[in-house]
């Protein structure tokens, strides 16, 4: 059983994330060259049963994004922006939530899950630093503890500037129990777009995977952009 802040449908204590649960598992739909301000764009699917956090009952865990293998660096700046949505309750049929949070860490450790929820906290990611929104968080955003909410139901979208020292990035389903958590049409995902021109992609490179995958991907992309929450 799932709880939330802000749910629409049933009071629930915290919104659910939860990152890709191994990194065969990515699924990257769109990485090209845009111009200056936006030079990557890629987006991911989400397990929304895996955590970073200890919760009351045991899930896969949360594999956390490599920086580097993105081509992002500290001080760069990206907007992280959730896709679609699951069930909160085991139930296939009603898909309706889609928050998300995250943290950055200065490694890719995750201790193991303790089988009990004492918070949003980051007691299993040693690593964790405290995240940079240059615009600010709205309010209930940001949490105490280096975890910051990419949605919940009355936002979608954060714009974070990389820490000093951060290598890698737990997302996930944001929940305090994560077992019954259900995406059964895979559309829960992470979208990761760099607004800095500090890591552009080579144009060569990148034209040999627009002309592969834009066409193929592109109307799938659009089409999980309209099931945002």
């Amino acid at each position: 059983m799932s709880i939330f802040f802000f749910n629409q449908k049933a009071p629930k204590l915290f919104t659910k994330l939860s990152v890709v649960t191994s990194q065969t598992a990515f699924s990257l739909i769109l990485l090209f060259k845009t111009d200056s301000a936006q030079a990557l764009a890629a987006k991911f699917n989400i397990d929304p049963s895996a955590s970073f956090i200890s919760s009351y009952t045991f899930s896969p865990d949360s594999v956390p994004f490599s920086l580097t293998n993105l081509g992002v660096n500290s001080g760069d700046t990206i907007k992280l922006e959730r896709f679609g949505s699951f069930s909160p309750f085991d139930d296939p049929t009603d898909e309706y939530f889609g928050a998300m949070w995250a943290t950055f860490s200065a490694d890719n450790r995750l201790l193991p899950n303790t089988g009990e929820y004492n918070g949003a906290r980051t007691d299993r990611v040693p690593g964790a630093i405290n995240p940079i929104l240059p615009n600010g968080c709205l309010p209930l955003q940001c949490l105490d503890n280096s975890i910051f909410y990419i949605s919940r139901v009355d936002f979608n979208g954060a714009i974070v500037q990389v820490p000093i020292d951060a290598k890698f990035i737990f997302i996930g389903a944001a929940d305090s129990s994560f077992v019954d958590n259900v995406d059964l049409n895979q559309d829960f995902a992470v979208g990761i777009n760099s607004v800095s021109t500090a890591s552009v992609p080579e144009p060569n490179f990148m034209s040999g995977l627009l002309a592969f995958g834009v066409y193929a991907t592109g109307l799938q992309f659009l089409h999980n952009r309209k099931k945002a929450l």
